[in-house]
């Protein structure tokens, strides 16, 4: 019987249920061993992954051999949204362009090209560093990593559950470069490179929404998401300004953020591995089979866990853990959780945000209403992160390319036309090949395929003012952290494309929240892009002065 009709027959929780006791039992062997004395098997396992690609196929040699030498980035482009919303025009970026024409920087920006040129899932280049410190090799490169930190560290013994990504951190530092390139080449007329840069950004996003483990693949949703928006910027830029972007060079840009069967295929994307391969090593490592926990090793362990991003927390964290022991779940009870926390997740991540079976909660939300019941089964909750941002955050993922997509088809067809179309449709198949349904939309669990929403200010707004004379501009009230009373009038020379939002239901953008749970009434707007209008409030309040 397969997942989905189990679900259909029975519900979610009568599936995870049924698989849930056979896997554990599957698992006696492995948690028979000795403490530690196995560590690498589950280490190997999750590198088996990476194990078979082949040196000419790897990004990670190439890319973090550039970011080993990469300079930290200078105030006022030191945080990625910060780096983003900075304009030319500012007085950090003097500094800020000086920066990344540097060396060091443009190293870091051919590699990133050199990487990105491949734009067939397939065939493209992998980030396929092992996990674990001996598992690198001894290699000058390799060394150069290590010290540079830009490896994952498992700590001694290795501890899957202890994985600390520590390349991450030298990831956003070349994501703020990312940037400021992109703002520089725009502001020297090139709006193709300044596009073509934020591009190869998006695809390296891609390469490590394949790695195994769930911070990573929630950093690289969220790195592709915020530099997909970043295009529909610089498109939006121009368009205010000098209007270089052609028809051709925009079905260009288009085609390279294709998503099924394009370069991206966000579909092909797997749920994280490591998160529960590590959760299996750590039941072998403190539980005994089908007993309970090792009180000699659960309490250091767990402490271990809870101080790896603060080692001072260590000793009290110890203390800790040798109370919770007493009361913690048996090994049958805490297999059980793993498989039916991990079959949960897996299932979901197979549908449709609007699937009917996934109606009831979490499985992970029944230990959350307190740290007593989290920690009956510790070994599972305390290294299992919840995952349920990862799935809003893909969602808004595919919100931002499925928008960014039809934004720059509209953009071309005003540069081949002067004006713009009726309707969406009016964009297929010259710039899309076919109109894409907007991810919010409730009517997609109906087997419907709504687009997104489109009209011209003034021109498809005059039924709302039938009793006026003159239609007058349409505003837009933005809801975001950057800056209070954010809004914007728009006139016919525009045009405005959005989702219906976090509510499902059209409301003209009148006003918008472009975040998975905005309240009722507003919209997720596209266009005019958010980023280029809380920057021009900013401009405007001198913020950048």
């Amino acid at each position: 019987m397969t997942h989905q009709t189990a679900a259909a027959s029975r519900g979610l929780g009568s599936l995870v249920a049924r698989l849930a006791r056979p896997v554990a039992l599957a698992a006696v062997a492995i948690a028979s061993l000795t403490p530690f004395a196995r560590a690498d098997e589950f280490v190997d396992r999750l590198n088996a992954a990476f194990a078979d690609v082949r040196d000419n196929r790897r990004s990670d040699t190439i890319i973090l051999k550039a970011l080993a030498g990469m300079e930290p980035p200078p105030a006022g482009v030191d945080r990625v949204r910060a780096a983003a919303l900075q304009p030319a025009s500012g007085s950090a970026w003097a500094g800020a362009a000086a920066w990344a024409t540097a060396p060091a920087q443009v190293a870091v920006l051919e590699a990133l090209d050199q990487i990105t040129k491949e734009e067939d899932i397939r065939r493209a280049l992998v980030f396929a560093q092992p996990y674990g410190l001996n598992e690198l090799g001894s290699s000058p490169d390799q060394i150069g990593f290590i010290e540079a930190g830009l490896y994952t560290d498992l700590g001694d013994p290795p501890l899957l559950s202890a994985a600390r990504h520590l390349y991450l951190p030298r990831f956003e530092q070349a994501e703020c470069l990312v940037h400021v390139e992109a703002t520089r080449r725009l502001a020297a007329g090139d709006p193709v490179g300044a596009i073509d840069v934020l591009t190869d950004w998006v695809y390296f996003g891609r390469q490590i929404a394949d790695r195994e483990f769930y911070a990573e693949k929630q950093w690289a949703f969220r790195a592709m998401a915020g530099a997909t928006e970043r295009v529909r910027d610089v498109a939006y830029e121009d368009f205010r300004a000098g209007r270089l972007l052609t028809g051709e060079q925009l079905t260009r840009m288009i085609e390279r953020l294709a998503d099924e069967r394009g370069p991206l295929s966000l579909g092909r994307i797997q749920a994280p591995k490591g998160d529960f391969i590590g959760a299996e090593q750590l039941i072998a490592t403190v539980m005994t089979a089908r007993g309970k926990v090792r009180p000699e090793l659960f309490s250091s362990t767990m402490a271990r866990l809870g101080s790896t991003h603060r080692p001072l927390r260590l000793f009290g964290e110890a203390a800790r853990w040798e109370q919770a022991a007493q009361s913690h779940a048996d090994w049958f009870s805490t297999t059980d959780t793993l498989e039916s926390l991990r079959g949960d997740y897996e299932f979901r991540w197979s549908r449709g945000p609007h699937d009917p079976l996934l109606a009831k909660p979490y499985f992970v939300e029944r230990f959350l209403t307190s740290d007593m019941v989290r920690d009956t089964v510790a070994v599972v909750t305390r290294s299992v992160p919840d995952m349920r941002p990862m799935f809003t955050d893909r969602l808004m993922l595919r919100v931002e390319l499925i928008g960014t997509r039809d934004a720059l088809g509209l953009v071309g067809f005003h540069a081949e036309h002067a004006s713009y179309p009726l309707d969406l449709s009016g964009i297929r198949p010259r710039f899309v090949p076919e109109l894409e349904a907007d991810p919010f939309n409730p009517a997609l669990a109906d087997g419907r395929q709504p687009p997104l929403e489109f009209f011209v200010p003034v021109r498809d707004t005059k039924d709302r003012f039938p009793a006026t004379a003159s239609v007058p501009p349409h505003e837009i009230s933005i809801l975001v952290p950057d800056s209070p009373n954010v809004s914007i009038q728009l006139r016919d020379d525009q045009f405005v494309l959005f989702s219906v939002g976090a509510d499902g239901a059209a409301s003209w953008a009148d006003e918008v929240q472009n975040s998975p749970d905005a309240p009722p009434g507003r919209d997720y707007l596209l266009w005019p892009p958010v980023l280029s209008i809380v920057r021009q409030t900013l401009e405007q309040g001198g913020r950048f002065n």
